[in-house]
């Protein structure tokens, strides 16, 4: 990995919160090592398409399905496409962050 995607992985981790919704993703080699893709949503109503390339065990690779909805980060100021999983994340601010996105869905 070099080192601008060492900086950019740590500032990920650090990103705000959002919530993607998983397209696809693809395995870069055996560790296993994934790109993941999702449609992002974020608190302030924008959405994107992220990517995110993650390192998970064989348990988190056998729960992933198409249309599963996982927190993510993202770094506001870039708004480019990379998102993290966000695996810190404190599951009482994730439900808020969906009530919210729904609340302005349905306005």
């Amino acid at each position: 990995m070099s080192s601008d995607a060492r900086k950019r992985n740590a500032e990920l981790r650090t990103g705000a919160l959002a919530l993607g919704v998983l397209v696809d993703w693809r395995e870069v080699n055996s560790n296993p090592r994934l790109i993941l893709m999702f449609d992002v949503e974020t608190a302030d109503g924008i959405s994107f398409r992220g990517i995110a390339d993650e390192g998970l065990t064989i348990t988190e690779l056998t729960r992933l399905a198409p249309g599963q909805t996982l927190p993510v980060r993202y770094r506001p100021a870039v708004m480019d496409h990379y998102v993290a999983l966000a695996r810190d994340a404190d599951p009482a601010r994730v439900q808020q962050l969906s009530d919210e996105i729904a609340r302005r869905k349905r306005t």
